[in-house]
């Protein structure tokens, strides 16, 4: 009489072949998170970077129309680091019409509210005390660490522009000299689920207060839009 063949699985083959399949299991949920995670922070990145750069190129454009005359200081004494005020043109006119503009930065938002003249003339020109208009220009932003400030400013030290900002607020006579404006700061994502430090955006950029180019300018250049 044959002997019925008991050959099989036993029960520590199993409870291994079960314990390998949990790890593979895990491991693959471990890479389908992170990769759904590091896909979600790209996304936050991207619309953080535009929206930050949308309200970048918009400040730095008025800065760029901020020359409305030879040698007059667009930037105004009392800008801080929070705090730009700076006069700018608006129009196509021979003769531009100054509008005072306040940019600053409090509590997670970029603002920027509008003065209009109401006399004077250059460069003594008179402005409303208050706003014509103020608009958000970002949310969820701030200076990018360790520094507390978005905006710093800049003149000329032995004919180039010196990488020690001056100390603000600005004075009368530092507001007069300064020749460049920069700022910098940190965006954080508004669409996107992912909320950790890695999904902000940093931007910089800066203005260089000119009418035209160093080469054009003789002798050591001292002053503003020359």
């Amino acid at each position: 009489m044959m002997l019925k063949d008991e050959t099989g699985t036993t029960l520590i083959e199993l409870m291994v072949a079960l314990m390998t399949g949990l790890v593979i299991f895990s491991a693959l949920t471990v890479m389908v998170i992170t990769t759904m995670h590091s896909s979600a922070r790209v996304t936050a990145r991207v619309e953080a970077t535009q929206r930050a750069r949308i309200a970048m190129v918009r400040v730095m454009e008025q800065l760029h129309s901020a020359c409305i005359a030879p040698e007059i200081a667009p930037v105004r004494e009392g800008s801080t680091g929070n705090s730009l005020k700076f006069v700018h043109q608006t129009g196509s006119a021979v003769s531009p019409t100054p509008i005072l503009s306040v940019i600053s930065y409090a509590s997670g938002k970029l603002t920027q509210s509008d003065y209009a003249t109401t006399g004077g003339s250059s460069p003594s020109w008179t402005f409303a005390t208050t706003p014509s208009s103020t608009r958000t220009l970002l949310t969820d932003v701030g200076p990018i660490p360790p520094s507390t400030s978005i905006f710093s400013y800049h003149r000329y030290s032995a004919g180039a522009i010196s990488e020690t900002p001056q100390a603000t607020p600005l004075s009368g006579t530092e507001a007069a000299l300064t020749v460049e404006v920069r700022a910098a700061m940190s965006a954080e994502p508004m669409l996107s689920p992912v909320s950790d430090a890695a999904a902000a955006s940093n931007v910089r950029n800066s203005a260089t207060l000119r009418l035209t180019p160093p080469s054009f300018n003789e002798g050591s250049p001292s002053k503003p839009c020359q």
